[in-house]
Protein backbone atom coordinates (compact mmCIF):
# COMPACT_ATOMS: atom_id res chain seq x y z
CA UNK A 1 0.00 0.00 0.00
CA UNK A 2 1.54 3.33 -0.99
CA UNK A 3 2.51 5.32 1.74
CA UNK A 4 0.03 7.69 3.50
CA UNK A 5 -2.44 5.47 1.51
CA UNK A 6 -5.65 5.53 4.55
CA UNK A 7 -6.29 1.52 4.49
CA UNK A 8 -10.13 1.27 3.77
CA UNK A 9 -10.81 -0.69 6.76
CA UNK A 10 -10.11 2.96 8.51
CA UNK A 11 -11.92 5.11 6.10
CA UNK A 12 -15.38 5.71 8.17
CA UNK A 13 -17.57 8.73 7.58
CA UNK A 14 -14.29 11.21 7.40
CA UNK A 15 -12.92 9.44 10.62
CA UNK A 16 -9.83 8.29 11.38
CA UNK A 17 -7.85 7.86 14.16
CA UNK A 18 -3.93 6.13 14.17
CA UNK A 19 -3.59 2.62 15.71
CA UNK A 20 -1.51 3.18 18.89
CA UNK A 21 -2.60 0.46 21.02
CA UNK A 22 -1.69 -2.98 21.92
CA UNK A 23 -4.26 -5.73 20.66
CA UNK A 24 -6.66 -5.93 23.68
CA UNK A 25 -6.35 -8.66 26.32
CA UNK A 26 -9.90 -8.64 27.60
CA UNK A 27 -11.89 -10.04 30.02
CA UNK A 28 -16.07 -10.25 29.04
CA UNK A 29 -19.96 -10.40 29.89
CA UNK A 30 -21.78 -13.18 31.28
CA UNK A 31 -25.68 -11.89 31.38
CA UNK A 32 -26.91 -12.60 34.70
CA UNK A 33 -30.32 -14.42 33.92
CA UNK A 34 -30.75 -18.06 34.09
CA UNK A 35 -29.80 -18.66 30.55
CA UNK A 36 -25.93 -16.95 31.36
CA UNK A 37 -23.62 -17.92 33.11
CA UNK A 38 -20.41 -16.59 34.45
CA UNK A 39 -16.99 -17.68 32.92
CA UNK A 40 -13.84 -16.50 34.80
CA UNK A 41 -10.72 -18.17 32.41
CA UNK A 42 -7.96 -19.51 34.84
CA UNK A 43 -4.74 -17.31 34.29
CA UNK A 44 -2.98 -20.27 33.70
CA UNK A 45 -4.39 -20.64 30.37
CA UNK A 46 -4.10 -17.06 29.04
CA UNK A 47 -1.00 -17.16 28.03
CA UNK A 48 0.83 -18.22 24.76
CA UNK A 49 1.30 -21.64 24.00
CA UNK A 50 4.89 -21.54 22.22
CA UNK A 51 5.48 -24.96 20.16
CA UNK A 52 1.71 -25.94 19.47
CA UNK A 53 0.88 -24.68 16.46
CA UNK A 54 -2.88 -24.62 15.19
CA UNK A 55 -3.11 -28.02 12.87
CA UNK A 56 -2.73 -26.73 9.31
CA UNK A 57 -1.98 -23.37 10.03
CA UNK A 58 1.07 -20.83 9.23
CA UNK A 59 3.46 -19.98 11.90
CA UNK A 60 2.18 -16.45 13.53
CA UNK A 61 4.49 -13.21 12.50
CA UNK A 62 7.28 -12.23 14.97
CA UNK A 63 6.46 -8.57 16.82
CA UNK A 64 8.88 -6.84 14.37
CA UNK A 65 6.33 -8.43 11.20
CA UNK A 66 2.77 -7.31 12.10
CA UNK A 67 0.29 -8.70 10.06
CA UNK A 68 -1.12 -6.03 7.41
CA UNK A 69 -4.18 -7.95 7.22
CA UNK A 70 -5.53 -7.04 10.97
CA UNK A 71 -6.03 -3.49 12.65
CA UNK A 72 -4.73 -2.28 15.62
CA UNK A 73 -7.59 -0.07 17.63
CA UNK A 74 -7.43 2.93 19.65
CA UNK A 75 -6.78 1.67 23.17
CA UNK A 76 -9.97 3.98 24.50
CA UNK A 77 -12.07 2.35 21.13
CA UNK A 78 -14.71 -0.15 21.96
CA UNK A 79 -14.04 -2.69 19.37
CA UNK A 80 -17.35 -5.10 18.40
CA UNK A 81 -17.06 -7.65 16.40
CA UNK A 82 -19.76 -10.59 14.85
CA UNK A 83 -18.32 -14.27 13.67
CA UNK A 84 -20.88 -17.03 12.21
CA UNK A 85 -18.44 -20.00 13.44
CA UNK A 86 -21.11 -23.17 11.87
CA UNK A 87 -19.34 -25.14 14.94
CA UNK A 88 -22.23 -28.09 15.51
CA UNK A 89 -22.27 -31.75 15.77
CA UNK A 90 -24.86 -34.71 16.09
CA UNK A 91 -26.20 -33.41 19.06
CA UNK A 92 -24.56 -30.58 21.43
CA UNK A 93 -23.78 -33.24 23.90
CA UNK A 94 -21.29 -34.37 21.06
CA UNK A 95 -19.95 -30.90 20.37
CA UNK A 96 -18.87 -30.26 24.00
CA UNK A 97 -17.30 -33.73 24.08
CA UNK A 98 -15.33 -32.77 21.04
CA UNK A 99 -14.56 -29.83 22.17
CA UNK A 100 -13.09 -30.94 25.58
CA UNK A 101 -9.31 -31.00 25.83
CA UNK A 102 -9.09 -27.96 23.75
CA UNK A 103 -7.81 -29.64 20.63
CA UNK A 104 -11.07 -29.04 18.08
CA UNK A 105 -9.26 -28.46 15.15
CA UNK A 106 -11.93 -26.03 13.86
CA UNK A 107 -12.75 -24.31 17.62
CA UNK A 108 -8.88 -23.46 17.21
CA UNK A 109 -9.27 -21.48 14.12
CA UNK A 110 -11.86 -19.80 15.44
CA UNK A 111 -10.22 -18.80 18.43
CA UNK A 112 -7.06 -17.64 16.60
CA UNK A 113 -9.12 -15.48 14.03
CA UNK A 114 -10.71 -13.69 17.28
CA UNK A 115 -7.54 -13.71 18.96
CA UNK A 116 -5.76 -12.01 15.20
CA UNK A 117 -8.60 -9.33 15.59
CA UNK A 118 -9.16 -9.05 19.46
CA UNK A 119 -12.82 -7.68 19.73
CA UNK A 120 -14.07 -6.37 23.06
CA UNK A 121 -16.91 -7.88 22.31
CA UNK A 122 -17.46 -10.97 20.30
CA UNK A 123 -20.99 -12.13 18.87
CA UNK A 124 -20.45 -15.80 17.74
CA UNK A 125 -23.55 -16.71 16.00
CA UNK A 126 -24.28 -20.91 14.47
CA UNK A 127 -22.71 -22.37 17.53
CA UNK A 128 -24.69 -25.31 19.16
CA UNK A 129 -26.01 -24.38 22.58
CA UNK A 130 -26.43 -26.70 25.74
CA UNK A 131 -28.71 -26.40 28.25
CA UNK A 132 -25.93 -26.40 31.17
CA UNK A 133 -24.11 -23.37 28.53
CA UNK A 134 -20.67 -25.80 28.93
CA UNK A 135 -20.16 -25.22 24.91
CA UNK A 136 -20.00 -21.31 25.42
CA UNK A 137 -18.18 -22.12 28.65
CA UNK A 138 -15.70 -24.21 27.39
CA UNK A 139 -15.15 -22.48 23.86
CA UNK A 140 -14.23 -19.78 26.24
CA UNK A 141 -11.76 -20.90 29.23
CA UNK A 142 -9.86 -23.53 26.59
CA UNK A 143 -9.79 -21.81 23.14
CA UNK A 144 -10.41 -18.26 24.06
CA UNK A 145 -8.42 -17.72 26.75
CA UNK A 146 -5.39 -19.89 25.37
CA UNK A 147 -3.57 -18.35 22.86
CA UNK A 148 -3.13 -20.09 19.36
CA UNK A 149 -0.38 -20.57 17.20
CA UNK A 150 1.65 -17.49 18.82
CA UNK A 151 -0.94 -15.38 19.61
CA UNK A 152 -1.86 -14.09 22.95
CA UNK A 153 -5.46 -15.13 24.56
CA UNK A 154 -8.82 -13.15 25.11
CA UNK A 155 -9.48 -13.48 29.35
CA UNK A 156 -13.43 -13.35 28.90
CA UNK A 157 -14.66 -13.01 31.85
CA UNK A 158 -18.26 -12.63 30.64
CA UNK A 159 -20.05 -14.82 29.01
CA UNK A 160 -23.70 -14.79 27.76
CA UNK A 161 -25.66 -17.55 26.19
CA UNK A 162 -30.10 -18.74 25.89
CA UNK A 163 -31.55 -20.88 24.17
CA UNK A 164 -32.80 -20.54 20.65
CA UNK A 165 -35.37 -21.73 18.76
CA UNK A 166 -33.56 -23.93 16.11
CA UNK A 167 -34.60 -27.41 16.77
CA UNK A 168 -37.38 -27.35 19.01
CA UNK A 169 -40.06 -29.74 18.33
CA UNK A 170 -42.96 -27.67 17.02
CA UNK A 171 -45.45 -30.51 17.38
CA UNK A 172 -47.04 -28.76 13.55
CA UNK A 173 -46.15 -29.57 10.70
CA UNK A 174 -44.34 -26.06 9.57
CA UNK A 175 -43.25 -27.36 6.07
CA UNK A 176 -46.12 -28.70 4.84
CA UNK A 177 -44.96 -31.73 3.94
CA UNK A 178 -47.82 -33.76 5.10
CA UNK A 179 -45.78 -34.81 8.22
CA UNK A 180 -44.89 -33.74 11.60
CA UNK A 181 -41.33 -34.20 12.56
CA UNK A 182 -37.92 -33.72 10.92
CA UNK A 183 -35.58 -30.45 11.38
CA UNK A 184 -38.28 -28.20 8.62
CA UNK A 185 -40.98 -28.73 11.30
CA UNK A 186 -38.60 -27.43 14.09
CA UNK A 187 -39.86 -23.97 15.53
CA UNK A 188 -36.33 -22.94 13.94
CA UNK A 189 -35.14 -25.28 11.56
CA UNK A 190 -32.24 -27.64 13.20
CA UNK A 191 -32.03 -31.75 14.10
CA UNK A 192 -31.43 -31.86 17.66
CA UNK A 193 -32.74 -28.23 20.41
CA UNK A 194 -29.81 -25.61 20.28
CA UNK A 195 -28.68 -27.20 16.90
CA UNK A 196 -27.69 -23.53 15.72
CA UNK A 197 -27.17 -21.00 18.54
CA UNK A 198 -25.39 -17.82 19.71
CA UNK A 199 -23.04 -16.85 22.02
CA UNK A 200 -21.53 -13.52 23.14
CA UNK A 201 -18.00 -12.57 24.61
CA UNK A 202 -17.33 -9.52 26.33
CA UNK A 203 -14.31 -7.63 27.87
CA UNK A 204 -16.93 -5.64 30.01
CA UNK A 205 -19.64 -6.48 32.24
CA UNK A 206 -23.63 -6.14 31.46
CA UNK A 207 -26.20 -4.70 33.31
CA UNK A 208 -27.90 -8.15 34.25
CA UNK A 209 -30.77 -7.39 35.40
CA UNK A 210 -31.46 -5.75 32.01
CA UNK A 211 -30.92 -8.48 29.64
CA UNK A 212 -34.01 -8.76 27.15
CA UNK A 213 -34.46 -12.38 25.26
CA UNK A 214 -36.91 -12.93 22.24
CA UNK A 215 -37.20 -15.76 21.48
CA UNK A 216 -40.93 -16.53 22.54
CA UNK A 217 -42.60 -13.57 20.39
CA UNK A 218 -45.20 -15.38 18.04
CA UNK A 219 -45.20 -14.56 14.39
CA UNK A 220 -48.97 -13.34 14.21
CA UNK A 221 -48.44 -11.03 16.98
CA UNK A 222 -46.54 -8.43 14.44
CA UNK A 223 -49.07 -6.30 13.21
CA UNK A 224 -49.46 -6.29 8.93
CA UNK A 225 -47.03 -9.41 8.98
CA UNK A 226 -45.52 -11.17 5.81
CA UNK A 227 -47.15 -14.42 6.74
CA UNK A 228 -48.97 -15.72 3.95
CA UNK A 229 -52.51 -15.88 3.69
CA UNK A 230 -53.81 -19.40 4.44
CA UNK A 231 -50.35 -21.26 4.65
CA UNK A 232 -50.92 -21.96 8.21
CA UNK A 233 -53.51 -23.39 10.62
CA UNK A 234 -55.04 -21.95 13.83
CA UNK A 235 -52.35 -24.79 15.60
CA UNK A 236 -49.37 -24.01 13.61
CA UNK A 237 -49.87 -20.29 14.10
CA UNK A 238 -49.98 -20.81 17.67
CA UNK A 239 -46.48 -22.31 17.82
CA UNK A 240 -44.83 -20.34 14.95
CA UNK A 241 -42.58 -17.89 16.84
CA UNK A 242 -40.87 -15.24 14.71
CA UNK A 243 -37.17 -16.23 15.82
CA UNK A 244 -36.23 -18.49 13.85
CA UNK A 245 -33.15 -18.08 16.56
CA UNK A 246 -33.37 -15.45 18.88
CA UNK A 247 -33.07 -11.98 19.78
CA UNK A 248 -31.09 -10.67 22.63
CA UNK A 249 -30.72 -7.31 24.45
CA UNK A 250 -27.54 -6.97 26.15
CA UNK A 251 -26.66 -3.87 27.68
CA UNK A 252 -22.77 -3.39 27.77
CA UNK A 253 -21.27 -1.56 30.75
CA UNK A 254 -18.45 0.24 29.03
CA UNK A 255 -16.11 2.23 31.04
CA UNK A 256 -16.12 6.05 30.78
CA UNK A 257 -19.80 6.02 29.06
CA UNK A 258 -22.68 7.33 30.53
CA UNK A 259 -25.30 4.74 29.62
CA UNK A 260 -25.02 1.46 28.64
CA UNK A 261 -24.44 0.12 24.66
CA UNK A 262 -26.86 -1.99 23.94
CA UNK A 263 -25.76 -5.12 22.01
CA UNK A 264 -28.83 -5.96 20.06
CA UNK A 265 -27.40 -9.97 18.81
CA UNK A 266 -29.65 -11.78 16.08
CA UNK A 267 -29.44 -14.81 13.54
CA UNK A 268 -31.22 -16.15 10.93
CA UNK A 269 -31.52 -19.95 10.06
CA UNK A 270 -34.43 -21.15 7.64
CA UNK A 271 -34.32 -24.49 6.12
CA UNK A 272 -32.24 -24.98 3.15
CA UNK A 273 -34.71 -27.13 1.28
CA UNK A 274 -38.50 -25.65 2.25
CA UNK A 275 -39.72 -21.96 1.39
CA UNK A 276 -42.21 -22.41 4.06
CA UNK A 277 -42.16 -19.80 6.21
CA UNK A 278 -38.91 -18.95 4.62
CA UNK A 279 -38.43 -15.54 3.34
CA UNK A 280 -41.57 -13.84 4.51
CA UNK A 281 -40.08 -15.17 8.27
CA UNK A 282 -37.02 -13.74 7.48
CA UNK A 283 -38.73 -10.33 6.20
CA UNK A 284 -40.19 -9.78 9.53
CA UNK A 285 -37.40 -10.63 11.56
CA UNK A 286 -35.28 -7.70 10.05
CA UNK A 287 -37.94 -5.58 10.21
CA UNK A 288 -38.22 -6.91 14.10
CA UNK A 289 -35.01 -5.71 14.65
CA UNK A 290 -35.18 -2.36 12.76
CA UNK A 291 -39.10 -1.40 15.18
CA UNK A 292 -36.85 -2.81 18.16
CA UNK A 293 -33.94 -0.26 17.30
CA UNK A 294 -35.70 2.87 15.72
CA UNK A 295 -38.50 3.10 18.63
CA UNK A 296 -41.15 1.39 16.46
CA UNK A 297 -41.54 -1.21 18.59
CA UNK A 298 -44.65 -0.77 21.22
CA UNK A 299 -46.36 -4.32 19.97
CA UNK A 300 -43.16 -6.61 20.84
CA UNK A 301 -42.88 -8.76 24.24
CA UNK A 302 -39.95 -9.95 25.30
CA UNK A 303 -39.80 -13.36 27.26
CA UNK A 304 -40.43 -11.80 30.51
CA UNK A 305 -43.41 -9.86 29.05
CA UNK A 306 -41.95 -6.52 28.62
CA UNK A 307 -42.90 -4.51 25.97
CA UNK A 308 -41.51 -2.20 23.99
CA UNK A 309 -37.51 -1.44 22.11
CA UNK A 310 -34.97 0.91 22.75
CA UNK A 311 -35.32 4.44 23.86
CA UNK A 312 -33.91 7.37 21.01
CA UNK A 313 -31.28 7.85 23.76
CA UNK A 314 -30.03 4.10 24.13
CA UNK A 315 -26.82 3.65 22.41
CA UNK A 316 -26.66 0.71 20.30
CA UNK A 317 -24.67 -1.90 17.73
CA UNK A 318 -26.83 -4.53 16.15
CA UNK A 319 -24.24 -7.58 15.58
CA UNK A 320 -24.81 -11.12 13.96
CA UNK A 321 -26.17 -12.16 10.70
CA UNK A 322 -29.17 -10.29 8.74
CA UNK A 323 -29.62 -12.64 6.09
CA UNK A 324 -30.09 -16.07 5.51
CA UNK A 325 -27.31 -17.93 2.95
CA UNK A 326 -30.07 -19.26 0.75
CA UNK A 327 -31.52 -15.60 0.01
CA UNK A 328 -28.34 -14.06 -0.81
CA UNK A 329 -27.58 -17.35 -2.68
CA UNK A 330 -30.43 -16.01 -5.33
CA UNK A 331 -30.75 -12.29 -4.57
CA UNK A 332 -27.99 -9.49 -4.24
CA UNK A 333 -28.61 -7.50 -0.64
CA UNK A 334 -30.05 -5.14 -1.77
CA UNK A 335 -32.52 -6.96 -3.12
CA UNK A 336 -33.46 -8.91 0.08
CA UNK A 337 -36.78 -7.62 1.64
CA UNK A 338 -36.59 -5.36 4.95
CA UNK A 339 -32.81 -5.57 4.86
CA UNK A 340 -31.95 -2.63 2.23
CA UNK A 341 -34.28 -0.18 3.97
CA UNK A 342 -32.50 -1.42 7.41
CA UNK A 343 -29.42 -0.44 5.81
CA UNK A 344 -30.88 2.94 5.50
CA UNK A 345 -32.62 3.68 8.29
CA UNK A 346 -32.23 7.10 9.98
CA UNK A 347 -31.44 5.52 13.60
CA UNK A 348 -28.32 3.19 12.73
CA UNK A 349 -25.38 3.72 9.73
CA UNK A 350 -23.86 0.94 7.87
CA UNK A 351 -19.78 1.40 7.54
CA UNK A 352 -19.55 -1.11 5.19
CA UNK A 353 -16.69 -2.56 5.99
CA UNK A 354 -14.30 -4.24 3.70
CA UNK A 355 -11.80 -6.59 3.48
CA UNK A 356 -8.50 -5.84 5.72
CA UNK A 357 -5.61 -7.01 2.85
CA UNK A 358 -2.94 -4.95 0.96
CA UNK A 359 -4.27 -7.30 -2.22
CA UNK A 360 -7.27 -5.53 -3.08
CA UNK A 361 -10.42 -7.51 -4.35
CA UNK A 362 -10.65 -6.77 -7.96
CA UNK A 363 -6.70 -7.94 -8.25
CA UNK A 364 -8.06 -11.27 -6.55
CA UNK A 365 -10.90 -11.69 -8.40
CA UNK A 366 -12.87 -9.00 -9.82
CA UNK A 367 -16.51 -9.94 -9.15
CA UNK A 368 -15.67 -10.65 -5.41
CA UNK A 369 -17.78 -8.37 -3.04
CA UNK A 370 -14.95 -6.87 -0.72
CA UNK A 371 -18.09 -6.86 2.02
CA UNK A 372 -18.77 -10.49 1.83
CA UNK A 373 -18.94 -12.44 5.30
CA UNK A 374 -20.04 -15.97 4.00
CA UNK A 375 -19.04 -18.42 1.40
CA UNK A 376 -21.57 -20.53 -0.41
CA UNK A 377 -21.49 -23.65 -1.79
CA UNK A 378 -21.29 -22.24 -5.36
CA UNK A 379 -18.17 -21.18 -4.61
CA UNK A 380 -19.42 -17.29 -4.48
CA UNK A 381 -19.36 -15.16 -1.16
CA UNK A 382 -21.71 -12.69 0.37
CA UNK A 383 -22.51 -10.84 2.66
CA UNK A 384 -24.92 -11.87 5.52
CA UNK A 385 -23.14 -11.02 9.16
CA UNK A 386 -23.73 -7.03 10.06
CA UNK A 387 -22.06 -4.51 13.00
CA UNK A 388 -24.21 -1.90 12.29
CA UNK A 389 -23.96 0.61 15.02
CA UNK A 390 -26.87 3.94 16.00
CA UNK A 391 -26.28 6.69 14.00
CA UNK A 392 -25.00 9.15 16.77
CA UNK A 393 -22.01 6.78 17.67
CA UNK A 394 -18.62 7.82 16.24
CA UNK A 395 -17.11 4.96 14.46
CA UNK A 396 -13.40 5.18 14.02
CA UNK A 397 -12.78 1.98 11.85
CA UNK A 398 -14.77 -1.30 10.58
CA UNK A 399 -13.18 -4.16 8.09
CA UNK A 400 -13.87 -8.18 7.24
CA UNK A 401 -11.18 -10.35 8.08
CA UNK A 402 -10.36 -12.19 5.26
CA UNK A 403 -6.69 -12.20 3.71
CA UNK A 404 -5.62 -12.86 0.33
CA UNK A 405 -3.22 -16.03 -0.33
CA UNK A 406 0.27 -15.58 0.88
CA UNK A 407 -0.97 -12.86 3.81
CA UNK A 408 -1.17 -13.75 7.37
CA UNK A 409 -4.27 -15.46 8.31
CA UNK A 410 -5.05 -16.95 4.64
CA UNK A 411 -5.13 -20.31 6.21
CA UNK A 412 -7.84 -19.14 8.83
CA UNK A 413 -10.17 -17.82 6.13
CA UNK A 414 -9.18 -20.73 2.85
CA UNK A 415 -12.25 -22.24 2.19
CA UNK A 416 -10.16 -25.45 1.17
CA UNK A 417 -9.07 -26.18 4.59
CA UNK A 418 -12.10 -27.97 6.78
CA UNK A 419 -11.39 -25.92 9.55
CA UNK A 420 -11.91 -22.80 8.73
CA UNK A 421 -15.04 -20.77 10.03
CA UNK A 422 -17.76 -21.12 7.67
CA UNK A 423 -17.97 -17.13 8.00
CA UNK A 424 -15.19 -14.38 7.93
CA UNK A 425 -15.49 -12.54 10.57
CA UNK A 426 -16.56 -8.68 10.66
CA UNK A 427 -15.44 -5.77 13.07
CA UNK A 428 -16.29 -2.04 14.30
CA UNK A 429 -14.53 0.23 16.38
CA UNK A 430 -16.68 2.88 18.32
CA UNK A 431 -14.89 5.75 19.89
CA UNK A 432 -15.81 6.22 23.50
CA UNK A 433 -15.42 9.04 25.90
Amino acid sequence: MPTGQMHPALRTRGVFKGATSACLVASLMVAGSAAARASTPEPAVTAQLPGYPTPGQPVSPSADEQPSTTVEKDASDLRVATLHAGLRSGSSAELLDDLQGGMHPAARVLAETVQANAPDVLVLTGISYDENQEIAETLNSQYLARGQNGQTGMQYSYTYTAPTNSGIDSGADLDGDGRVGGPADAIGYGSHPGERGMAVFSAHPIAEDEVRTFQEFLWEDMPDNSMPEGQFSDLEKSVLRLPSTSMWDIPVEVPGEPGHVHVVATDLNSSPRSARPGEARNEDQRRMVADFVSGSAWYLYDDDGARGGLGAEDSFVVAGSLADEDELATSPADKVPELSSLLKSEVLQDPAPEAVTDEPLPERDEAADPQATQGLSNGEAVRSSYVLPATALEVDGAGVFWPAEGEFGFNLVDPAESASPSGRLVWLDIATS
